[in-house]
């Protein structure tokens, strides 16, 4: 039996990184023909045959890396939010924090509009399946720890009101810039104006910054 014909363990690491460069060949097309299925129609309307028939490989091939559609989606998921942690991360300068919520802001729209399928999935699962639903919990978590940080280091550099409370500013920043990403990206309904990534950030740092920036 060759080491693609062996089954590899469904759960753990076993499954997320088959050893063999035939393996992850097969998992990255099998995860990749099921991105651009979600794009098209969302996680409901996709069935394991489509994605095996997309990625051009037998239903066998699928089982080896996967358990089912939503184990695979799952790795999609926490690769997705691993990933969208580390992309955005911009040191905050001290001297001049309209610059860091813009260029971060900047960073968040493009990696949402590359993304945007497996974010439409993660809210879409996020409302029903309870994994999905902590997975991301807890990214939002992290995103808005990290907005609050960049905030008491603004306070400790004078830069920032001292009345402002960080962990609630952290919030409010961090759903408006989710949410219009949402709206602009996963959404079909045109209701959001189409205007550039740096229009849209510069806008959206400006209300930022404008509510919590400590005037001379």
């Amino acid at each position: 039996m060759s080491d693609e014909d062996q089954s590899v363990s469904q759960s753990g690491e076993a499954a997320r990184r088959p050893p063999t460069p035939k393996g992850r060949d097969t998992r990255t097309r099998l995860l990749t023909a099921a991105t651009s299925l979600f794009a098209e129609r969302g996680y409901a309307g996709v069935r394991i045959t489509d994605i095996t028939e997309a990625a051009g490989l037998s239903g066998g091939a699928f089982y080896r890396y996967f358990k089912d559609r939503r184990d695979l989606t799952l790795v999609l998921l926490r690769e997705l939010t691993d990933e969208a942690f580390d992309f955005v991360r911009v040191p905050w300068d001290q001297t001049d924090p309209m610059d860091s919520v813009l260029r971060s802001t900047q960073l968040y729209f493009k990696f949402y509009e590359s993304h945007r399928a497996l974010f439409g999935v993660l809210v879409e699962l996020g409302q029903t399946d309870p994994e999905v639903t902590e997975l991301w919990a807890a990214s939002r978590r992290a995103f808005y720890a990290r907005i609050a940080h960049a905030l008491r280091r603004g306070i400790e550099a004078d830069r920032i009101r001292l009345d402002v409370d960080v962990d609630v500013a952290a919030e409010m920043m961090g759903s408006m810039t989710e949410f219009y990403a949402f709206q602009r990206f996963v959404l079909s309904d045109r209701v959001v104006k189409d205007v550039s990534y740096e229009e849209a950030a510069r806008t959206l740092a400006g209300i930022w910054t404008s509510g919590i920036i400590r005037r001379t």
